[in-house]
């Protein structure tokens, strides 16, 4: 191995822990990463091969750049970053040697959720010294005030696929019961986060993994309806928290009453609202601004559109927020339209056929993940979210049947 991709793979697995702990170090690390990366390939120590699945990324970013020329509130530093759909594309395109570092990598993204989980709990006894003994200090974002609950979630399920899939440096060369003892810590931290598309990808992963298993012994069909139990007995152990059970009979309440009549619910709630109630009003909201705008509002345009809508139909308190509309699908198609989303859902659809050719579970399963993540948060919207998935989605994209086995 050369000195230069020595440091590459050095700086790689770094940058996958430092930026879960300091968010500001992403841009410089990714930036560094590019010049080591292009400093090889000077010296002739790797080539360049980027993949159509990748040119996708890049397309989509540069359809979301094209679309300040007709945002009415062009937002620049949405743009910057969006830079994250080129830059990892391009950064993983340098093909060395020797195959990346995959289990180191994710050995420091699992090690810096460890620290994470050590600064939530930190946070929260410090939120219950001030404010006496409230269980809020142990939920959402009194819980997790490094990352936004959701993304957190996310970092904590891809741990929990390493693990499970035997894939992390260390702890696949330790007794098991070890990997298991931390997949349940994580799989038991959700019950702190709180976060539905968190539990649902969770309760997706353990059932898919569970299925792949017995599928070995048992065949499919007797396989898929363990993964089914798997799945039911993880959904009713959520529900022992009194927090998720009342949030999730919340949701199922404000969507029957949605259901019965969507006028009258989106212009006859009133605040302050809850969080289930918003995201009802806000998708409604997003699907008439999709429609009355099939080319998008462009970057930026998007979200003053949103407080308009809230202010006519009488949300005042919630304008102010600026919020997106917590669904990746109505995010883009709002903002770049249906070029927009036809380029997103072709590339999901590439990514998950590659990822099955390949015989890529860990790929798939991020994927199922991302899928889920997509239907209630705006994903790529935040730091959080896209350094993430696309730092990893990218990196297994470019692992083949040779380097996954």
């Amino acid at each position: 191995m050369s000195k230069t991709e020595r440091i590459f793979n050095i700086l790689l697995v770094a940058f996958c822990g430092l930026w879960l702990l300091w968010k500001t170090l992403s841009g410089p690390l990714l930036i560094l990463l590019i010049v080591v990366a292009i400093t090889g390939r000077w010296r002739q120590e790797n080539s360049f091969q980027i993949q159509k699945i990748q040119g996708l990324w890049a397309l989509l970013f540069g359809v979301y750049a094209l679309s300040l020329f007709w945002s009415a509130a062009p937002d620049f530093q949405a743009l910057e970053r969006k830079l994250a759909l080129l830059a990892f594309p391009l950064l993983f395109a340098f093909r060395w040697k020797n195959p990346l570092p995959l289990a180191q990598m994710w050995l420091s993204h699992t090690l810096a959720c460890i620290v994470l989980l050590a600064i939530a709990y930190y946070d929260a006894f410090m939120c219950q010294m001030q404010l006496g003994n409230s269980v809020r200090c142990f939920s959402t974002t009194y819980f997790s005030q490094v990352h936004h609950p959701s993304y957190f979630s996310a970092f904590l399920i891809f741990s929990i696929i390493g693990l499970l899939l035997g894939k992390v440096a260390w702890f696949a060369a330790k007794p098991r019961w070890i990997s298991w003892l931390l997949i349940c810590i994580f799989g038991a931290m959700h019950l702190h986060l709180g976060t539905l598309a968190g539990i649902l990808a969770m309760a997706a992963v353990l059932m898919t993994y569970t299925t792949w298993q017995f599928s070995k012994r048992f065949g499919w069909f007797s396989s898929v309806w363990i993964g089914l139990a798997t799945l039911s007995f993880g959904i009713v152990l959520a529900l022992q928290s009194q927090e998720i059970k009342a949030d999730a009979q919340n949701a199922f309440n404000f969507t029957q009453t949605y259901l019965d009549n969507p006028t009258t619910f989106v212009k006859g709630r009133e605040e302050p609202l809850q969080g289930n109630e918003v995201r009802l009003i806000l998708w409604t909201a997003s699907y008439q601004i999709g429609k009355q705008n099939p080319f998008g509002l462009g970057l930026g345009g998007l979200e003053p559109a949103l407080a308009q809508k809230l202010n006519r139909w009488g949300y005042p308190q919630q304008a102010k927020k600026e919020f997106n509309p917590h669904n990746q699908w109505l995010q883009i198609w709002n903002e770049i339209g249906w070029l927009g989303l036809g380029i997103f859902g072709l590339l999901l659809s590439a990514l998950t056929l590659h990822f099955y050719q390949n015989r890529n579970l860990a790929g798939l399963l991020l994927t199922f993940v991302f899928l889920i993540f997509c239907l209630f948060e705006s994903i790529l919207q935040r730091e959080s979210g896209i350094v993430f998935f696309l730092c990893w989605l990218t990196a297994l994209s470019f692992m083949n049947k040779r380097t996954t086995s």
